[in-house]
């Protein structure tokens, strides 16, 4: 406790000094001033916590953080950046997310005031998306909208304003809606299986085989010169890749998803399946290296087949294969791209890759892709 003190000038009497400092009273009241000072501050006592929180105007995000203490520190950082990319961040921070990537359209469309997010990984589940929307929502600028939120998968719309094409945006972004006047969310993952060297047992069930020969030049054999894409090559491995990679590409390539106990869950068919040479940079990636369309069949071959947005949703694929020379069962459209279950009979499956479990949802896409060699 402070000593009494009097604000009288030099020149007051002792009798009006000793009347001024009995009428202090802040030596009494200065360890209320203190306290009521900073009880507000840490440490913070819980009973008052959910005034704090309403004198704040945090009670909109208790419910994304564990506990009143977190709404507070958490809360009065992100008031302070709310309605910036700053804020947007704070705020994916509750959940457990944050964003690589902030896009906002340009200023010259109708839509200027969306903006998107590449979040910094494949969404945990499809649960998450609500509360990802609720908690950014929260954090948007009144003059802005988050539209779109992706990772792994990122299709832009073709714009064509200041071309010929003048003020025309054809197509779409990739994503799907999960509810109406919500953000489009579009996933993707990639599954490479590297390389797979074909075995004498796959090649034959395909009609493929053709016995290695050592030097020389290998036999013509039953294939006809006119054959499609074959020419004749001196050397004796690359005419024998030459010959079975021509056989495999007149077949039909799908690739089939599995559950665990090895039941299929359905087939996709390959978007790409093609001979192919390596190149750095090429447009093809496949077992950590680039490739590009070859002039003619060869060792390589290229497999890739895409999943659409929503097909096996609820499934979890354990693992996959390729399906060459199948045909799907029962009548189907021309140029159907999925069958669910055992929809393909014949042909014979190439390899088989496990893969970590991939729960399948309606806001992904599964890319599935490999390179088949002929050794």
């Amino acid at each position: 406790m402070s000593d009494r003190q009097n604000l009288l000038p030099q020149n007051a009497t002792g009798f009006e000094r000793a009347l001024s400092e009995s009428l202090d009273r802040l030596p009494e009241l200065q360890p209320g001033f203190d306290e009521l000072r900073g009880f507000k501050t840490a440490p913070v006592q819980e009973s008052i916590l959910p005034w704090l929180v309403v004198e704040y105007g945090l009670g909109g995000i208790t419910q994304y953080l564990p506990d009143l203490a977190s709404v507070i520190e958490y809360g009065l950082r992100w008031q302070r950046v709310k309605g910036t990319p700053q804020g947007v961040a704070e705020s994916l921070t509750w959940v457990g997310y944050a964003f690589s990537t902030f896009y906002q359209a340009p200023l010259r469309r109708t839509r200027w005031h969306i903006y998107e997010l590449e979040l910094d990984r494949f969404r945990d589940s499809e649960d998450d998306l609500a509360t990802i929307e609720a908690v950014v929502r929260l954090s948007d600028p009144v003059r802005s909208e988050f539209f779109r939120a992706w990772n792994g998968y990122n299709v832009r719309e073709h714009d064509w304003d200041y071309s010929v094409w003048d003020d025309g945006i054809w197509d779409d972004a990739s994503g799907v809606f999960l509810h109406t006047a919500g953000v489009k969310w579009s996933f993707g993952r990639t599954f490479d299986a590297g390389f797979h060297e074909l075995t004498e047992a796959e090649l034959t069930a395909l009609g493929a085989w053709v016995e290695p020969v050592e030097g020389g030049s290998i036999s013509w054999g039953p294939f006809p010169w006119n054959t499609p894409g074959l020419q004749w090559v001196s050397d004796a491995a690359a005419s024998r890749a030459q010959i079975i990679a021509t056989a495999l590409l007149a077949k039909t390539c799908w690739i089939g998803v599995y559950r665990q106990d090895g039941s299929p869950i359905g087939f996709r068919k390959a978007r790409v399946y093609r001979p192919v040479s390596a190149l750095f940079g090429g447009y093809y990636r496949a077992a950590g290296q680039g490739w590009i369309a070859a002039d003619a069949p060869g060792p390589n071959i290229f497999v890739e087949a895409l999943m659409d947005f929503g097909e096996g949703e609820g499934e979890t694929v354990h693992s996959w294969s390729v399906t060459l020379g199948g045909a799907p069962v029962g009548a189907h459209p021309a140029g159907i791209m999925w069958l669910s279950g055992a929809g393909i009979a014949g042909g014979a499956i190439v390899g088989g890759f496990g893969i970590a479990p991939a729960l399948l949802g309606k806001t992904s896409r599964e890319r599935f892709r490999a390179i088949l060699k002929i050794v």
